[in-house]
């Protein structure tokens, strides 16, 4: 009797689990859609596009199932698959690291382009669907967008590179130390084809289609009259000097002997004007006055003198010495007047016409045709400049 009462009672326990067991399953609810894979999850269109999550909470998140390559991991479904996403094997462990195989520098030299990147992070590279711009990294990236080649652009390159101070790291960090493509495998040498490629000196001044025009026009900041401080009479100094010899860079600039010589490129807006040896043959130091524009105590501009107790021919003299007019040239007034004739030693008048060549202390009252007899070799009988050598060259040249 004992065991058909525990026996009964064991059937009806069960009876109860079981009709309680119904009642549960009955009772279930469908579980939430995980975030990204809901309605619209693929859909660019829609708020719900998967992206946006990517954007808030990270691209890593989706390593929990996809794998830490994305490549399907326990979904079996790879984020490359079906063309969405090319690149995202370049976001492995080790895509920032240059020593690694996985750097994404490789894989955008493996793959020659710079695109694919902006599927992810925007056609500026400057964020898109995740928040990582590229600019954190590579401050130079914003140059890549249309009109990088065209000089007529504002998206144009060597604007962007004047804008930052003209910092070829920018470019070298992709481009390679030699810009011969690097990371890129893209060169910059098919442009920029003299000797130092894109740090030679008509890149950043003078005329970029002739490479034996290093000097302005054009300045740096674009600059191409000569009435602006940046062009000036530099042209006239280096090539059109008709008188004497040509001016060299060296005798009012310290040369840099590479691109980023000490001193070259720097935080001044200015050049530094530091003058030469042949400029300074004067009595008193050279300078240049950036307020007034006007090079001051220049020895090719009048500032020299001559003793009468030194020279072979004192007879010449009517006073102890022979000096210039140390003549204070406007820099970029270049219409013939600064270095005319009487300018530089002799006389004008008010209205810059020529009175007499002859140097304060000279002997006489001759007219210019007159020079000849003694500086036969310099000038003619019409007093015109027939030896440039021999015309402002740090000596006198007399009866030869």
């Amino acid at each position: 009797m004992k065991y058909i009462i525990s026996y009964s009672s064991l059937l009806l326990l069960a009876a109860i689990l079981f009709w309680g067991c119904a009642e549960i399953r009955d009772d279930i609810t469908a579980p939430q859609e995980v975030k990204v894979h809901g309605k619209d999850a693929l859909n660019a269109n829609s708020d719900k596009f998967h992206s946006f999550l990517v954007k808030d909470e990270g691209i890593y998140n989706c390593q929990t199932c996809h794998a830490a390559d994305y490549s399907g991991g326990i979904t079996n479904i790879s984020c490359s698959d079906g063309n969405c996403h090319p690149t995202i094997a370049v976001h492995q462990e080790g895509t920032k690291n240059p020593n690694s195989e996985n750097f994404h520098g490789l894989y955008i030299t493996n793959t020659d382009s710079f695109y694919e990147c902006q599927s992810c992070h925007g056609p500026l590279w400057a964020g898109g669907v995740i928040t990582p711009g590229c600019e954190s990294c590579h401050k130079g990236i914003a140059v890549h967008t249309d009109g990088i080649k065209n000089p007529t652009s504002e998206d144009f390159h060597g604007n962007f590179i004047r804008v930052n101070g003209w910092d070829m790291d920018m470019c070298s960090q992709c481009h390679g130390e030699d810009y011969g493509g690097g990371l890129t495998s893209t060169t910059c040498l098919t442009c920029h084809r003299r000797e130092n490629g894109p740090e030679s000196c008509n890149t950043c001044h003078g005329n970029f289609s002739d490479p034996t025009q290093i000097a302005p026009p054009q300045g740096t900041s674009n600059e191409t009259s000569t009435t602006a401080a940046a062009v000036g009479a530099h042209q006239l100094h280096l090539h059109g000097i008709a008188i004497a010899q040509n001016v060299a860079c060296n005798e009012c600039h310290i040369v840099p002997s590479e691109f980023k010589s000490e001193g070259h490129i720097d935080g001044t807006p200015r050049a530094e004007l530091t003058f030469g040896a042949f400029t300074n043959l004067g009595p008193s130091q050279a300078y240049y006055d950036f307020d007034e524009l006007t090079c001051q105590n220049t020895y090719c501009h009048g500032n020299f003198e001559y003793l009468a107790s030194e020279s072979q021919y004192p007879f010449a003299y009517t006073a102890e010495k022979m000096e210039g007019n140390n003549f204070s040239p406007i820099w970029n007034k270049v219409d013939g007047t600064q270095a005319a004739c009487g300018t530089c030693h002799g006389e004008i008048d008010s209205n810059g016409q020529f009175i007499s060549a002859l140097p304060k202390g000279h002997y006489g009252d001759f007219s210019l045709t007159a020079c000849a007899t003694c500086h036969r070799g310099v000038v003619n009988e019409n007093g015109e400049i027939i030896d440039p050598t021999k015309h402002i060259n740090g000596q006198i040249d007399v009866f030869d």
